[in-house]
């Protein structure tokens, strides 16, 4: 799995800011409904927010992973967003979230939906990954970011592997 595949660059805000969590969800959806029209914006964060009411998406160390399934072809869509200063997203550890990776996945595919949750998870256990998405200036930095540090996974589970 390689996170550029569904993360277009369009789809990173590095300057993301919101006071509510229905702010910061409409935020990172925007640029997602302008490269994929057929989605409406409005039920996307409908969405969105209806899974932050069952249980906060903020897992801790500054990041969420704000995601939800909706009618779709058969991609999955990604974004990104960074807030320096942070936000309160109702994070398991209290403190404020800067890092947000949205994921949109087609209800007809749960395992999928799973599997890209759990690819994010793992890459987010990297403090390395972690600093280079703060540090980034540019959307092509955070992608170069990931791309290393899914190598580095690659690698790891190779080496796990023999």
């Amino acid at each position: 799995m390689k996170l550029r595949e569904i993360l277009d660059p369009r789809h990173i805000v590095l300057d993301l800011k919101g006071g509510t969590k229905r702010e910061v969800l409409a935020r990172l959806a925007a640029p997602i409904v302008e490269t994929h029209p057929s989605l409406d914006h409005e039920k996307l964060v409908d969405v969105l927010v209806r899974r932050e009411e069952i249980s906060t998406t903020a897992i801790a160390d500054g990041i969420a992973i704000p995601h939800g399934k909706m009618i779709l072809g058969e991609e999955v869509i990604a974004g990104f967003g960074r807030s320096r200063e942070g936000i309160d997203f109702a994070s398991v550890d209290g403190n404020p979230t800067h890092l947000f990776f949205l994921l949109v996945s087609p209800e007809s595919h749960p395992s999928l939906h799973l599997r890209w949750l759990a690819h994010l998870a793992v890459l987010l256990k990297d403090p390395g990954l972690r600093q280079a998405l703060l540090d980034a200036a540019t959307p092509e930095e955070v992608l170069a970011a990931i791309d290393q540090a899914e190598q580095a996974q690659r690698q790891r589970q190779s080496n796990t592997a023999t």
